[in-house]
């Protein structure tokens, strides 16, 4: 029984020490925990001028294509290049069977030939009776007759010779040639296939060498790149939808003069400086506009920036402690801020917020970072 007395008593006497040590401790922390500064990373307000730019999606394509289409119908009797082919002015990409247009030649000059024929003969006819019809001895009806027939047999002969040139005109079709050098593209026919004039291009011809970008610039962003080409030419950056390298540089050559009823925007066109490797005609990419700069404009990383119901803020580092400032975002670019508010070059704003931090805690800078 006694034991029992003194293991409860040695017990009790030990959490009163704990308890003893967890008040003390804790009086401790309210006595000196509220003037602890926090640690915290910083980057100073920067005042300077600020890039404007309008970044938009964007097709690249050949600066100069041509869809091959037939200018006769017939049959592909054969094809001389594959997809792919580097091709030269003038050389020839498909053969059209040309056999019926040879037989409409043949028809054409029998018909011709027959015609001139008929004109000659009207011709000697209406000599022999001129000198008859001065003399009275024919009637001017017999003499209009022969008029009649000499200016018929000339409208054979002229309809013969319209009908032999069309014909020759589809053989020479029949040959389909490349009008401009550059590499074959997708072939849409094969040998045995029925095409018509005016019909599905055959293939396409991509010249080789500059590209452009066709882009659309949304009706919002649409008065800044008027002013911006008011003042002189825009240039222009290209990326790759996978990255932010910047893989070529090229000049707005053309804007349309009036907004796509269906997207509500305005086509552009931008031409490249040359033909990077990396780039292919159908490729997609970003491409950025450039219109100039903001001059001396707040800035501050986008880490710096939260956000609230009542807007956006900053914490900034004012008399050791952080201060809450609000700020109005006019233009972002890169993980970069524009901002408008009561902030000054040079001061600190945070870029990492500890979980304890509330506006007025003190704090003090851990570095910056520029």
């Amino acid at each position: 029984m006694k034991m029992r007395i003194l293991l409860v008593v040695v017990v009790l006497g030990l959490m009163a020490g704990v308890a003893y040590r967890i008040q003390h401790s804790s009086s401790g922390d309210k006595k000196g925990g509220g003037d602890r500064a926090l640690s915290v990373r910083t980057v100073p307000v920067a005042v300077r001028d600020f890039p404007r730019v309008i970044d938009l999606p964007g097709t690249l394509e050949a600066a100069q294509q041509v869809a091959i289409v037939s200018q006769t119908g017939g049959t592909v009797l054969r094809q001389h290049v594959q997809e792919g082919d580097a091709v030269r002015a003038g050389q020839v990409l498909f053969s059209l069977d040309s056999r019926p247009a040879q037989a409409r030649i043949a028809q054409s000059q029998a018909t011709l030939a027959g015609a001139r024929a008929e004109t000659a003969d009207a011709v000697q006819k209406l000599d022999r009776l001129s000198p008859l019809m001065k003399s009275g001895y024919i009637s001017r009806q017999e003499f209009a007759d022969a008029q009649l027939a000499l200016e018929s047999a000339r409208a054979r002969a002229g309809t013969a010779r319209a009908e032999l040139e069309a014909a020759q005109l589809d053989v020479a079709y029949g040959q389909i040639r490349a009008p401009i050098d550059g590499r074959v593209g997708r072939i849409a026919v094969r040998p045995g296939t029925l095409v018509q004039a005016g019909g599905t291009p055959l293939t396409t011809i991509l010249a080789p060498g500059t590209l452009d970008v066709r882009a659309s610039v949304s009706q919002q962003d649409w008065p800044e790149l008027a002013a911006a080409r008011a003042h002189g030419k825009v240039t222009a950056e290209v990326f790759r939808d996978t990255d932010r390298t910047v893989r070529a540089k090229g000049e707005l050559v053309f804007v349309d003069s009036q907004i796509d009823a269906t997207t509500g925007a305005v086509p552009i066109k931008v031409r490249l400086a040359g033909a990077p490797t990396a780039l292919l005609s159908g490729q997609g990419v970003r491409v950025r506009l450039l219109l100039g700069v903001e001059p001396n404009v707040k800035v501050v990383p986008e880490a710096a920036l939260q956000h609230a119901q009542v807007g956006s803020y900053v914490y900034v580092v004012r008399g050791g402690k952080a201060v809450v400032q609000t700020v109005n975002v006019t233009r972002s670019l890169d993980g970069e801020e524009v901002v408008e508010g009561e902030l000054h070059a040079g001061e600190p704003v945070l870029i990492e917020i500890p979980q304890r931090l509330k506006a007025g805690s003190k704090v003090k800078l851990e570095g910056t970072h520029r």
